[in-house]
């Protein structure tokens, strides 16, 4: 009998031990609200001035097979642009939604998927307008008008995360910055 008891109880903290083994409050700000950088610096009509200069400049570099080669403005965005975000959509979506996390977690999800759209159609786009040598009017024109039509979306986006991001990060004393 008391064998059983003792299995009982070491049961239970097992249990209990698995049921609090959620990810730290730390680790939820960092994943669902901090990685969101990536987003904000590669969503830019700066990013593609820049892209356009190394284009010019024939100093677009990516890597392939494990070594740092001349690449195309298309395999830089993908590369730089899609995989990061795609990363770090991955890293959001491992985390499990439990209590006051939840909504943080969806908003933030929101705005990855969102912005992951934008990279994988318009800003691939102009990234093959680019490596066409398209003129420059052209590309601007392009990108003017992606910035017109998502930047209401994006901004009503990261308002909303901000709205959950910023009160659970106070919640739990994870420090931040506004």
């Amino acid at each position: 009998m008391k064998k059983i008891y003792y299995i009982k109880c070491l049961l239970l903290v097992a249990l209990t031990g698995v049921v609090s083994c959620g990810p730290s409050p730390k680790k939820v700000v960092a994943q669902t609200w901090l990685n969101t950088n990536n987003i904000t610096t590669y969503y830019s009509p700066k990013f593609f001035n820049e892209l356009m200069e190394k284009k010019a400049k024939n100093n677009i570099t990516v890597y392939k097979d494990g070594a740092v080669t001349k690449g195309t403005a298309v395999a830089y965005v993908q590369q730089y642009v899609i995989a990061t975000i795609d990363e770090n959509l991955k890293k959001v979506e491992g985390l499990s939604a439990k209590g006051d996390n939840k909504e943080l977690i969806e908003a933030s999800l929101e705005v990855f998927r969102y912005s992951k759209s934008v990279f994988e159609n318009e800003y691939l786009e102009i990234a093959a307008m680019i490596d066409e040598e398209k003129p420059s009017e052209e590309i601007q024109v392009a990108i003017d008008n992606l910035f017109a039509k998502h930047d209401g979306e994006m901004q009503i986006r990261f308002e909303r995360l901000d709205s959950y991001a910023i009160p659970y990060a106070e919640k739990h004393n994870v420090p931040i910055i506004k």
